[in-house]
């Protein structure tokens, strides 16, 4: 009996020490490295070990486990936002069925740097100075349109004439936003795309509508928000690249050549407050429902120094007002009656005043498009403004051409909205009443205009 014993603890002990620890069995993620991108945000890159794995864990040193977990054939991170002055270092391990797990390879440590607000106020029009920008004001021979469904609160003007020496015909509405008349946004929702006429028409009282923000032609998300009723829209977080669209953009390219940094960008912003007072100003969104206004854009331009997030008081102190029917696009055309953008360029070739960011064909001021604006005189009544372009008789407007027709409208704030064949408005009583010919009165994401009560 002492013999089995022995033999069974014989036993025991081979079989202890003959004991294998699972190893990881991919092959290591290569190349790691991290830096730092905008100004707390760190972006974490690799390449595959060997291309067998499912996805990749993203793991921070200090933290006991992932903080993400991204797809087979995701090579970049880009990490929420740490405080300043922090030091973090990221790795990433791959995985794959079965409980593969590939070593964790770390990146070098990165430090969030702590950013002095500037002493000098960011670039923008300033109160008491000169317009830094001036545009002279273009007076059209503007004609009222009668005979539609429209309440005598709000006028319908039409004209055609010359813009420049080309031919432009133009309509505006005009309301004062109080008593029986509203100024709403519209929003279908869920990636829902609809014309200008079919978003009208589903609403009983809508009297005048036109389009709104910009969107992705293929992903149907907007690039941008809305509020309506104090409601912010989903925003739109491009998940492979793992940048949001409201408050960093990858500047666009000029000749083929972009810079490749992830800018901070404040997006234009037009709406009314509750009590149905309008304004202009730029907008950042630190998280989703939270919306900063501010009277001047953080000074984001393409081949320059990548700017901080905006704070309470950067780029400036924000507004007292805030915005519950409201969109966001751009670029800001007039803001305390003064134009925020001019035709110079960067010694590297990039619009000099371009801080949201928006592609060539957007902001444009050498570009002529169909455009639509909307704006506010100094007495709260709000501008509804389009102009045809790209047909024989009338060939559009660039964003300074649009800034100096805002104002030939008495507007002291004009935001640019989405154009070409996104133009549009409809008239109760008269239905669309612009160019629908070619890609004109395409479906839209957001629409905005005058209802009644």
């Amino acid at each position: 009996m002492k013999h089995f014993y022995v033999l069974l603890f014989m036993l025991a002990a081979w079989a202890c020490g003959n004991k294998t620890v699972p190893t990881p069995s991919l092959a290591a993620p290569k190349q790691v490295s991290a830096q730092l991108q905008g100004a707390n945000t760190i972006q974490l890159s690799w390449v595959s070990g060997d291309g067998r794995e499912d996805g990749c864990y993203i793991l921070q040193e200090g933290v006991g486990k992932p903080i993400a977990q991204v797809p087979s054939g995701t090579t970049t991170y880009l990490s929420q936002a740490y405080e300043a002055g922090r030091s973090v270092r990221l790795g990433v391990q791959a995985f794959a069925q079965g409980n593969l797990l590939s070593p964790i390879v770390y990146a070098a440590s990165v430090t969030i740097p702590v950013i002095e607000e500037p002493d000098e106020p960011a670039p923008g029009p300033d109160e008491p100075e000169d317009d830094p920008n001036p545009v002279t004001p273009v007076s059209f021979n503007w004609s009222e349109v009668t005979g539609t469904g429209l309440p005598a609160a709000v006028k319908l003007f039409k004209t055609e004439g010359t813009l420049n020496g080309r031919p432009v015909q133009a309509w505006y509405a005009l309301a004062n936003c109080t008593g029986d008349i509203q100024f709403r946004v519209l929003f279908p929702g869920n990636g829902n795309k609809k014309t200008i006429d079919a978003q009208a028409q589903a609403q009983e009282k809508c009297l005048v509508l036109i389009n709104g923000g910009i969107f992705g032609a293929s992903s149907g998300k907007p690039n941008g928000f809305a509020l309506y009723d104090g409601q912010q829209t989903p925003w739109f977080r491009v998940e492979d690249d793992n940048w949001d669209v409201d408050r960093q953009y990858w500047g666009p390219k000029v000749n083929g050549k972009a810079d490749g940094k992830l800018h901070t960008v404040s997006r234009g912003l037009f709406g009314v407050d509750k009590d149905g007072k309008p304004g202009v100003y730029w907008s950042y969104t630190p998280s989703h429902g939270t919306v900063y206004v501010y009277d001047k854009p953080i000074p984001s331009v393409e081949g320059e120094a990548v700017c901080p997030g905006g704070t309470d008081t950067y780029p400036c102190q924000r507004a007292s007002w805030e915005p519950y029917n409201a969109i966001t696009c751009g670029p800001v055309l007039l803001q305390n009656g003064k134009c925020p953008i001019n035709a110079k360029k960067t010694a590297q070739g990039y619009w000099e005043t371009n801080y949201e960011m928006w592609a060539g064909d957007i902001f444009g001021v050498d570009e002529r498009h169909d455009r639509t604006a909307v704006g506010y005189r100094e007495d709260g009544s709000i501008v509804l403004c389009i102009v045809d372009g790209r047909i024989a008789t009338s060939q559009g407007a660039t964003t300074l051409e649009m800034a100096a027709i805002m104002k030939g409208l008495d507007c002291v704030g004009a935001l640019n909205l989405d154009g070409g064949g996104s133009t549009g408005m409809w008239v109760k009583g008269a239905g669309h009443i612009n160019d629908t010919t070619a890609e004109a009165s395409r479906p839209v994401i957001t629409t905005l205009g005058f209802f009644s009560k």
